[in-house]
């Protein structure tokens, strides 16, 4: 998973990737800070998961109804098409009345007037960068691709470690005595070094268990604020890839009885 990127600064972007889990979460996090900054009046959310044409075209009108409503008493207004599942190859994708949809769509993007205050923000797993749909997306707007983490790079468990470092700190635990709902009574939680080396090599390049993971030992530690190795062990499972990493890295380090 690649660092979070900048604050787009289009009003149009489409967030998509491989990374089903990253993509969600940026573009969860995107709807916030525009709703946010909108007031949240008349924000639209239209699912874009489907599994045929007709719930492709269904999707499609709703969206477009969306983004010809304007908003209301002048303020801003997002307009989020969430998991769509047809900007890419497979068979709703390659419809002849889907892709011809898309394409009268990318020529309404052109038209659109962006400074009547809407937002618009689509997020997809897999897209075909060849269609006009993207391009149209790409030349007017923002696209963020999200990857994820594979083991193939290099700095997979140091981006991995300092993704954890943040999921954590995210978490709070309440001092013994306060209420949980006073600001003095929260803390960041903290991992230490081996607990985080730990847990990494537990878990691999997977953001999806890592974010389950961090829950489960956040919740396992209570109100202490600090997690150590021990609860790692304690309460994290090891996956299939974390145990050949654990292999190879036996096996390099000639340590016959860990190999074992």
């Amino acid at each position: 998973m690649p660092p979070t990127p900048t604050k787009p600064t289009r009003p149009l972007i489409l967030v998509c990737g491989e990374d089903e889990f990253a993509v969600k979460q940026r573009a969860k996090e995107l709807f916030q800070q525009w709703s946010a900054e909108g007031g949240g009046f008349g924000d639209d959310t239209i699912d874009g998961s489907v599994s045929n044409g007709g719930e492709a075209m269904a999707a499609l009108r709703k969206f477009r109804e969306a983004m010809q409503t304007l908003p209301f008493f002048g303020s801003a207004k997002v307009v989020w098409l969430r998991d769509c599942s047809f900007l890419g190859d497979d068979r709703v994708s390659a419809s002849a009345l889907v892709t011809e949809t898309l394409a009268q769509l990318a020529d309404e993007l052109k038209a659109f007037d962006w400074n009547a205050g809407t937002r618009v923000l689509i997020s997809a797993g897999k897209v075909d960068k060849r269609r006009t749909f993207y391009k149209t997306i790409e030349k007017l707007g923002t696209v963020e691709s999200l990857a994820g983490w594979s083991v193939e790079d290099k700095d997979w468990a140091e981006q991995a470690e300092l993704w954890v470092r943040k999921a954590v700190a995210a978490n709070v635990s309440s001092r013994r005595g306060e209420s949980p709902n006073s600001r003095s009574g929260l803390q960041a939680k903290q991992i230490d070094e081996e607990a985080l080396a730990a847990l990494v090599s537990s878990v691999g390049p997977n953001a999806r268990l890592l974010a389950s993971e961090v829950e489960k030992v956040c919740l396992y530690v209570g109100d202490r604020p600090q997690i150590t190795a021990a609860d790692v062990a304690a309460i994290c499972t090891r996956n299939k890839t974390a145990r050949a990493f654990a292999v190879a890295d036996a096996l390099g380090d000639r340590d016959l009885p860990k190999l074992l």
